[in-house]
């Protein structure tokens, strides 16, 4: 008998078609842009193939890493990814209202990969004091609030928001009790209501929010704020069924950061609602694969780690698209794997490499001869 290691195909295949969409994608929606602010229709596909060359050997170093190794050093990169979130606060470059950027890099993308590595290690140590509140959850919230804080502190709310609910979703996967849980949401629902009455930027997308999800747009001015939202509605719905074909979109032209954040109207404007269903699918897909994954864990450190980085994928998928689609207020936060980003492509990149890490599994094949005598077993 001889072993051979296996991963999981289907899942590194998902990815990569998300790759190859995004790529796609980025091309068509950044041609205005990039031909009349950078001087060539392909400099920004240009820029996203070497950060996927780079994603994807970031990918491939991660997978040929045994996931337990990340346990050692999951404390030491949680303060470092504290301080970087504290250096983008106090020296970061701001870029429409949100100070997010230090040193080309979205730290808050970095916090949410570690953050799951954090506590995918501490809520399997900490089994036997998680039925206490005390002992238990009170720690791990400490470093979760302080995440979520000085992220909001850069007026990322929407990061801030998508971290706290996948950090939230970690601990109830990890076996904190759903009082305990549904205690901290009662808890939080004030202060959410605080944060709507006295930061007016939440307030404002709350404001469009409530006059698009419907397609009203009562009392909504389309040239101000709830411009981005409205061409967004309109580059959807005139996609039709089966979309205006590659290339073929209209509103790249009018939505700003089409390439980015609103990369999923644009598939949606060019391939229609078939295309649109097809990337659902494909996210879909990837948060079955992975949980599946989770499942098969040999360990209960693995079977947290799998499924928090499964979740942090899709919540920040589903969060996207309801954006573009009116169905929650905009967050400002990009598609995996196929918004236009550099630190988005390569943090998610990690968070699949380390997923099929976890799925190789030994197969056992027999040789040709011990074939032959199994099958001579078998006529005696």
């Amino acid at each position: 008998m001889r072993g051979m290691i296996r991963y999981d195909r289907p899942l590194i295949w998902t990815v990569l078609l998300l790759a190859l969409v995004g790529t796609m994608t980025i091309y068509t929606a950044s041609i205005y842009f990039s031909g009349l602010k950078l001087g060539g229709e392909n400099v920004m596909m240009q820029r996203q193939i070497l950060r996927l060359l780079l994603g994807l050997a970031v990918m491939g170093t991660f997978a040929s890493i045994d996931y337990k190794k990340y346990r050692k050093f999951a404390r030491q990169a949680m303060l470092v990814s504290l301080l970087l979130l504290i250096l983008t606060l106090t020296s970061g470059r701001t870029i429409r209202g949100a100070t997010s950027t230090f040193m080309s890099i979205q730290t808050s993308e970095v916090a949410k990969l570690v953050l799951v590595l954090y506590l995918a290690d501490v809520l399997d140590r900490r089994q036997k004091d998680l039925v206490s509140f005390a002992r238990g959850l009170a720690p791990r919230l400490v470093l979760v609030v302080l995440t979520v804080a000085l992220i909001a502190g850069q007026q990322d709310y929407g990061s801030a928001l998508a971290i706290l609910v996948l950090a939230l979703t970690m601990l109830f996967l990890g076996g904190v009790r759903v009082s305990h849980i549904s205690a901290l949401g009662l808890a939080a629902a004030p202060l959410g209501f605080l944060a709507y009455k006295i930061v007016p930027r939440i307030a404002e997308r709350v404001g469009i929010w409530q006059s698009t999800y419907d397609l009203s747009l009562t009392g909504v001015n389309t040239q101000g704020p709830a411009y981005q939202v409205y061409q967004s509605l309109i580059a959807l719905g005139s996609g039709g069924i089966s979309g205006r074909g590659i290339g073929g979109s209209l509103q790249r032209a009018f939505i700003p950061d089409s390439y980015t954040d609103f990369a999923f109207s644009i598939w949606g404007e060019e391939l229609g609602l078939v295309g649109t269903l097809v990337l659902v699918a494909l996210f879909v897909f990837l948060m079955v694969r992975g949980l599946k994954i989770a499942a098969r864990s040999q360990d209960l450190y693995g079977s947290i780690l799998a499924a928090g980085l499964t979740m942090m994928i899709v919540i920040y998928a589903a969060i996207n698209i309801g954006v573009v689609t009116a169905t929650i207020p905009t967050t400002g936060l990009p598609l995996p794997f196929v918004s236009y980003g550099g630190t988005s492509l390569l943090v998610n990149m990690a968070a699949a490499g380390i997923l099929i890490n976890m799925s190789r599994r030994r197969v056992f094949e027999t040789t040709g001869a011990q074939s032959c005598e199994n099958r001579r077993g078998k006529r005696s």
